[in-house]
């Protein structure tokens, strides 16, 4: 299941999430997919650097300002899998997990195998992306292996608001809330928020150049499931995403950690099916063709309100028997059981406006920027 669970009470359309406490990780680092993950972002980045890492020559300090934030944020939380010797500016970082050891002089660039953003990168599950302190909120690079319907040298060079051009109109109340808190957002806060979405695909690399096989299964595919059928193969997609002002760059530090799950997965739990429903029940008809829950809905809320026992809804449709074909997501595909497909759309941005909050709401985004 989950382990950061999106669906509140009721749909938030706003930038829903709060500011990290002392005792909570900037990375999380989940065990059980760990090592998976890892392997699956160095092959991508193997067999096509251009596509997931983007560092012009004036991010150089601003990496070095991440490898350092990253790594000690790594051994401050997680000193059983992570620790790091030094010696003035000479560094010897261990990660056990990997059974790794890698030694380094911070600033010198010739000491490590990689750019510094894209060796850190591969020592966690996030993705690491960076916007540039100016009016614009311009996303500038980063390293980015598992995005959700866009990549780095597609938005490269953008505005924060470019970025969001064809966010639904009922959320874009969210959207300007967020260009106010990367402008305010103050040096050693992070803000955090719970990004959430519907696939019909484990698929953890969802880049704009794989958008077209995408869609083309789900247009396909989509008309021949029924409840059962969206239960086994529609997977919840959340991003836990948190935002951090580096203190001497002052660029913004966007890291999203990526997790999927079966909808029938998590609908084991009553009490999360029971949101789930509530949430999209009450999302506006925008937002459902944004995140692509549409063509399945039906069929979703018959299978929600079946585990729940309640008397099917009145949108409910005509079943049809799914097939046993998948969506083959081969060297992409993440380190989940089961390999499905996709919706009729696949709208989402890098910072998708739709959520629940880590928590506490537009209290913890005060917090941040104090």
């Amino acid at each position: 299941m989950l382990r950061f669970f999106p669906f509140g009470e009721h749909f938030e359309p706003g930038m829903a999430g709060r500011s990290l406490s002392e005792g909570e990780p900037l990375v999380d680092v989940d065990e059980a997919h760990y090592a998976p993950e890892i392997a699956l972002k160095r092959a991508l980045l193997a067999q096509a650097q251009r596509d997931y890492f983007l560092a012009p020559a004036e991010l150089a300090p601003a990496q070095w300002e991440v490898l350092e934030l990253v790594s000690s944020d790594l051994v401050r939380r997680y000193p059983e899998w992570f620790s790091l010797e030094r010696d003035g500016e000479r560094c010897c970082f261990h990660n056990r997990l990997l059974s790794e050891e890698t030694r380094f002089v911070l600033g010198d660039a010739s000491s490590l195998p990689l750019e510094p953003l894209d060796w850190i990168g591969r020592q966690v599950q996030e993705d690491l992306v960076l916007v540039r302190a100016d009016a614009r909120g311009t996303l500038v690079g980063g390293q980015l292996c598992f995005p959700n319907s866009w990549d780095l040298p597609e938005r490269a060079g953008s505005s924060y608001l470019a970025i969001h051009q064809r966010t639904p109109g009922s959320t874009m109340v969210g959207v300007h809330a967020g260009g106010r808190l990367l402008q305010a957002l103050k040096p050693q806060r992070t803000f955090c928020r719970i990004g959430w979405n519907f696939k019909l695909s484990n698929q953890l690399d969802l880049s704009t150049k794989h958008l077209p096989a995408y869609l083309a299964h789900a247009a396909a595919r989509s008309p021949e499931l029924d409840a059962a059928g969206v239960a086994r193969e529609l997977f919840i997609r959340i991003e836990r995403q948190t935002f951090t002002r580096l203190t001497r760059s002052q660029h913004v530090l966007f890291g999203i950690h990526t997790y999927l799950s079966a909808l029938e997965a998590e609908a084991q739990d009553p009490e999360r099916a029971r949101r789930i429903l509530q949430v999209v029940t009450e999302a506006p008809d925008d937002v459902k063709r944004y995140k692509a829950i549409l063509p399945l809905e039906a069929a979703f809320r018959a299978y929600l309100e079946g585990k729940l026992q309640r008397p099917p809804s009145q949108h409910d449709g005509s079943a049809v028997t799914t097939s046993a074909s998948g969506y083959q997501t081969g060297p992409n595909s993440g380190p989940r059981p089961s390999v499905a497909s996709s919706p009729a759309s696949a709208n989402s941005e890098p910072m998708p406006p739709s959520t629940s909050a880590c928590s506490s709401g537009l209290d913890g985004a005060k917090r941040a920027v104090r």
